[in-house]
C-alpha cells in the first residue's frame, strides 16, 4: 500500500513539472512574439480576435479542433501581412472506446495581394498524397519534372495553376522548400510551415514576399482584384 502511495505521489509530482515546464515554454513564446511585434511595429494579440481561423483556407478546415493564437499584423515590405501560431488535433477512439488526440503544429504567414486568385494548394507529394486528400480540389501536373516529383498542386483553374508556376516560380520554390503548405484563394496567400521559434518568424515574411515578387504579371491582368 506504501509502495502504490509513492508512485502516486511520484506521478503527481511528474504531472505538475511538465504542467509548469509547458506554462513557462508558452508565456516565453507569448513574450519573444510581443517583443517581435514591437520591435518591427506590427500589433499583436494573444487569440484570434479577427477569426483568421474561419478563413477560406484547407488548412483550417482539418481535425476536430482547431486555434489560431499570437497572432501579430501589420505591413511587411509593403504588403499586409499577418504572422501566428496554429493548431489542430485529430481525435481517433480504439476498440475499447478510449479516444485520444494527435496535435499538429504550425506557424503560418498571410499576405494580402492585389488579385482575386481561383483557390489553389501547394503541397508535398508522398505515398499518402497519393492516396488522395481531402482538399477536393484536382491535380495539376506540369512539364517540369523535377517540380512534379518534389510538389503536388490542386487547383481547378489549371490556366491559373499554369499561370502562377511558371518556370522561374517553379526553379524558386525548388529552391525556398521547407515549408509545410502553401495556399492561394482570393487576394491572400497563407504559408504554413512546422511550427518554428519566434526568432524565424521574420523569415516566413521574407518567403511571403520573396513569393510575392515571383507571381508572374499575367497573375495581376488576368485576375484582377474584384
Amino acid at each position: 500500500m506504501a509502495l502504490v502511495v509513492v508512485f502516486i505521489v511520484v506521478g503527481i509530482a511528474v504531472a505538475g513539472g511538465l504542467a509548469y515546464r509547458q506554462y513557462r515554454n508558452k508565456q516565453a513564446r507569448i513574450q519573444a512574439v510581443m517583443a517581435l511585434a514591437r520591435r518591427v511595429g506590427f500589433t499583436f494579440s494573444l487569440n484570434d480576435a479577427d477569426r483568421v481561423v474561419d478563413m477560406p483556407f484547407g488548412l483550417f478546415s482539418k481535425g476536430e479542433k482547431r486555434a489560431v493564437e499570437l497572432v501579430i499584423s501589420g505591413e511587411h515590405d509593403g504588403l499586409p501581412m499577418r504572422l501566428f501560431d496554429y493548431w489542430y488535433y485529430d481525435e481517433t477512439s480504439d476498440s475499447h472506446g478510449n479516444r485520444s488526440r494527435t496535435y499538429h503544429y504550425f506557424t503560418c504567414g498571410i499576405v494580402t495581394i492585389p488579385a482575386a486568385c481561383p483557390r489553389l494548394r501547394l503541397g508535398h507529394e508522398n505515398f499518402m498524397t497519393r492516396l488522395g486528400d481531402h482538399v477536393g480540389l484536382h491535380d495539376v501536373v506540369f512539364e517540369y519534372d523535377d517540380f512534379n516529383r518534389r510538389f503536388r498542386v490542386k487547383c481547378d483553374d489549371q490556366k491559373f495553376a499554369f499561370s502562377l508556376f511558371d518556370g522561374k516560380m517553379m526553379q524558386w520554390l525548388l529552391g525556398a522548400d521547407g515549408f509545410e503548405s502553401v495556399e492561394v484563394d482570393g487576394p491572400w496567400v497563407l504559408l504554413a510551415f512546422p511550427k518554428v521559434d519566434p526568432s524565424q518568424w521574420l523569415g516566413l515574411g521574407s518567403w511571403l514576399e520573396q513569393f510575392h515578387r515571383q507571381i508572374p504579371p499575367v497573375v495581376y491582368s488576368s485576375y484582377p482584384p474584384r
